[in-house]
């Protein structure tokens, strides 16, 4: 099975998208013009998840594609988050930006790559592919997303 994970507020615990996202992108053109350091720091971070191990074991026996909202510009240090600290093997990684119109880049990268089921906190996000045929599972938990994704 080919399984997309969102990263922030599933595989982390904090999730900065939901923050306003002109507070965001002020915040992220500040930091990448002004503190590199901060930003390697900051995205090797965050918090795990509760119940991390399940995700890790899913990520062994199917098909991974991270699809998340930061930006491309965070992508080495998310790979390096994603390999040291979240310890979760995947195939494909995608950081499609805070930019207005996220959900349909998610989408649209999903559809691309023929995913069966996208694990995202965002109800708006989730909508969007369940509209689109595409389904999507609201995340609230691992030991949750595994009986879900058991059941397909």
């Amino acid at each position: 099975m080919h399984i997309g994970y969102d990263i922030d507020g599933v595989l982390t615990k904090r999730d900065y998208t939901h923050v306003s996202r002109f507070g965001v992108r002020g915040f992220v053109k500040v930091l990448q013009a002004y503190f590199p350091q901060i930003i390697r720091r900051w995205t090797l971070n965050q918090p795990l998840q509760d119940d991390i191990v399940i995700a890790q074991k899913i990520s062994k026996k199917h098909t991974i594609s991270i699809i998340t909202a930061r930006p491309a510009s965070f992508r080495r240090y998310t790979a390096q988050w994603l390999h040291n600290v979240a310890h979760i093997e995947y195939d494909h990684l995608y950081c499609v930006g805070l930019k207005d119109g996220f959900a349909e880049r998610k989408l649209k990268v999903a559809q691309d790559l023929g995913i069966d089921v996208l694990l995202d906190d965002t109800l708006e996000t989730v909508t969007l592919f369940l509209e689109n045929g595409m389904n999507a599972h609201k995340f609230e938990t691992w030991k949750e997303a595994k009986h879900y994704i058991e059941t397909l």
